[in-house]
């Protein structure tokens, strides 16, 4: 369906009776469609310079200047030695024209908030850089030096917070490296439309950055974000987050998590067999894990979410991303699965109330306005195969790690066709010293393992 199907849809069913209207719902819920219905982004000429709820709490964190020590995004894509480097820079500078939040700036609005300014494509540059090497291997590592030095060194909100490379690197590679500001762009976005676009793939849709600042700023007042949130923090109510130290510093530290053939193929049962899925499963094994670490009868793990869940969004190069707030109970029951049960329904909640914005739940939580996803302290995420290994003409795409840690604690695991669960355990030094974060992670295995013998 294309991205005005949703207010295709609404105007249709505002002109049919109560019964063709109750015929036409049953039919859309049959096809997992109902989401056209409930007030969605639609593409707005109002308002371009309007902001979501995220970029504004980005923004008041930075607005004085980033400190080069943030949690961005980068990549570095490779191509094959034949494609010109010049039509790979033309192919960028198409989407820079294309895609608005790579020529965003973030300026006060002079109301005590933040607006966006739009800049022609020709204000954010696509820097050539010629970088001979006779080994992909070694072109991606002197690639993903280039873009570690990009990444750390401080942005400027009131420019493009975004940097774009191409590195000549034949015969081995053609490489692209781009590291972006989170207020611009999130990973799953540079993976999923941008990287497609430069191959080649279309990706359909036509919604900006600015329909959603638009939606969201709307139905925070009156719709469906509205709802979500009050139900959210209705499902929340009396929980309190983990109280770990902060000492702001953001370097991180990774223990590796291995999870052998057995144990997933067990986790992966457990799943089936509560009608639950892999990530409810480890949901449950990490929270449980942390509470019983901290002697607590349960604790709100944050999980990140893309934010795409709506087909509309599919083709918004932005920061859509939320973190999903989720109740985990500790000590998992050793002869059932009661508590899987009880994570997957907890889980389906938050995320059918997931455009609720993180901030705004944070604060209704705790009474504290939320700055950054950080504020929730304990994050777990995985991520899944994106089809960037099937792009033609790519060589492979490579995220860039920075050496920061997202949050004080997080388990991240990824899941690719050819292996089960496999990732770290991230966490920041200063705030959780490193024999604690191997002990808890010796735990994780043995509650993985664990969960593995269970049934449904």
């Amino acid at each position: 369906m294309s991205t005005d199907t949703g207010a295709d849809l609404r105007a249709r069913m505002a002109a049919l009776s109560p019964a063709k209207r109750e015929l036409l719902t049953a039919r859309l819920a049959e096809r997992g469609l109902l989401h056209h219905l409930d007030g969605g982004p639609e593409r707005v000429e109002a308002e371009p310079d309007r902001v979501t709820t995220k970029q504004e709490s980005l923004w008041r964190a930075h607005r004085d200047g980033d400190d080069g020590a943030f949690h961005h995004v980068g990549l570095v894509c490779g191509f094959a030695p034949e494609r010109d480097p010049e039509d790979v820079a033309r192919a960028v500078r198409r989407a820079v024209e294309s895609h608005e939040a790579l020529r965003g700036s973030y300026v006060p609005d002079g109301l005590g908030g933040v607006r966006v300014r739009v800049h022609d494509a020709d204000d954010v540059p696509v820097e050539r850089v010629v970088a001979a090497s006779p080994d992909p291997a070694h072109a991606f590592r002197a690639a993903g030096q280039l873009a570690v030095a990009d990444g750390r060194s401080p942005f400027r909100l009131d420019r493009p917070p975004v940097r774009l490379r191409v590195l000549d690197a034949r015969p081995a590679a053609v490489l692209l490296t781009v590291v972006a500001h989170d207020i611009a762009c999130d990973r799953y976005g540079l993976r999923t439309v941008l990287l497609p676009g430069l191959c080649g793939v279309p990706v359909p849709g036509r919604l900006r950055p600015r329909d959603v600042a638009h939606w969201q700023r709307r139905s925070l007042v009156s719709g469906v974000i509205r709802e979500q949130l009050g139900r959210s923090t209705a499902r929340l109510a009396g929980a309190a987050p983990l109280d770990l130290p902060d000492s702001g510093v953001r370097e991180g530290a990774r223990i590796p998590v291995r999870i052998d053939g057995a144990t997933g193929r067990g986790l992966d049962h457990l799943a089936r067999s509560t009608g639950s899925s892999l990530f409810a499963v480890l949901l449950a094994a990490w929270g449980s894990t942390v509470a019983e670490w901290h002697d607590r009868p349960e604790v709100l793990v944050g999980c990140c979410t893309s934010g795409r869940q709506r087909p509309e969004l599919g083709a918004v190069l932005a920061d859509l991303a939320n973190t999903l707030v989720v109740r985990v109970p500790g000590r998992p029951q050793p002869a059932g699965a009661a508590s899987i049960h009880r994570i997957r329904d907890e889980l389906t909640a938050a995320l059918g109330d997931g455009d609720a914005p993180f901030e705004r739940v944070f604060a209704a939580l705790t009474g504290a306005e939320a700055v950054l996803d950080q504020d929730i302290r304990v994050r777990l995420t995985l991520d899944e195969e994106d089809g960037t290994a099937s792009l033609p003409g790519c060589l492979g795409v490579e995220d860039v790690d920075f050496g920061f840690a997202k949050t004080s604690l997080s388990l991240e695991l990824a899941i690719r066709p050819d292996r089960g669960p496999t990732g770290v355990v991230a966490y920041r030094p200063s705030d959780v010293p490193r024999a604690a974060a191997a002990q808890l992670t010796g735990m994780l295995h043995a509650r993985l393992a664990a969960l593995s013998r269970l049934t449904g």
